[in-house]
């Protein structure tokens, strides 16, 4: 069924029949605010939203499969993450925005993504041009690759894409492909490959209503000599992403955790 294949047939179950609860029972005692695998005090998080615990899944936390979420998310049905080792162990409840609030942390938990590339697209000839990127993510859709994050310049002269280092090489014959008469004309200039980078991101309902966040963000990647490729942030603040050089993870990382 692949992975999340029996969580995401419980929980299409559990909406069906409007249960009260779904239990999704793991190896770990729950969704948690970081690897524990990287960082010493990494935390059980008791109780979080379904849009954040999607946002950790989809950067990194294995926990959950993020799509057996939606079918309960949509029936307002709550979800328990449970340790089948453990099973005395409290565990993480996930549920509604208003039912998560009150816990008392902007952020509720660091997540990450490790072994990246990042593609950079540049040229003038892409300013003022409708249908470039559009261009550039069926290139990379028709190659089945995931973009993982998206950033664009406001001037409109680089877009930048970051998907899995072992596909980059795809990514990039797939993207000269489709900008083989940009690139004879000069108008765009050949695609830039950068690998061996890391994602982290910072996933919070309420960094939407406390100012200074990502300063505070920045100001730890600063103190620890990490210079920042790729920075991107949904319109809804609850999570904000920075790509950087992957050697300088784990110390970010845990310098992150005592930070936040």
């Amino acid at each position: 069924m692949g992975r999340g294949g029996s969580d995401y047939t419980a929980a299409i179950i559990a909406a069906a029949i409007n249960a009260s609860a779904l239990e999704i029972w793991t190896d770990v005692s729950g969704m948690m605010t970081a690897d524990p695998r990287l960082t010493a005090n990494a935390k059980v998080i008791e109780k979080i939203s379904y849009g954040e615990a999607m946002e950790l899944s989809h950067f990194g936390a294995k926990v959950i499969y993020p799509p057996t979420l939606q079918p309960v998310m949509n029936r307002n049905i709550p979800v328990w993450i449970k340790n089948t080792f453990a099973p005395s162990d409290e565990g993480t409840l996930v549920v509604n925005n208003e039912q998560s609030e009150g816990n008392g942390n902007i952020i509720r938990g660091i997540s990450s993504i490790n072994n990246l590339a990042l593609l950079s697209l540049e040229g003038s000839g892409m300013v003022g041009i409708p249908g470039f990127s559009k261009r550039l993510f069926e290139a990379l859709s028709n190659e089945q690759i995931n973009v993982i994050l998206i950033t664009q310049s406001s001037s409109e002269h680089s877009i930048c894409v970051a998907v899995d280092e072992a596909k980059a090489e795809d990514a990039k014959h797939a993207i000269d492909a489709a900008f083989a008469g940009e690139l004879a004309l000069q108008k765009v200039e050949p695609l830039k490959v950068e690998t061996g980078l890391s994602i982290v991101a910072l996933v919070g309902e309420q960094m939407k209503s406390h100012p200074g966040v990502s300063g505070r963000m920045f100001s730890a990647l600063g103190r620890n000599g990490i210079n920042v490729r790729a920075i991107a942030q949904g319109s809804s603040e609850k999570i904000s992403a920075q790509s950087f050089q992957q050697t300088m993870f784990a110390r970010l990382l845990t310098y992150c955790m005592k930070t936040f």
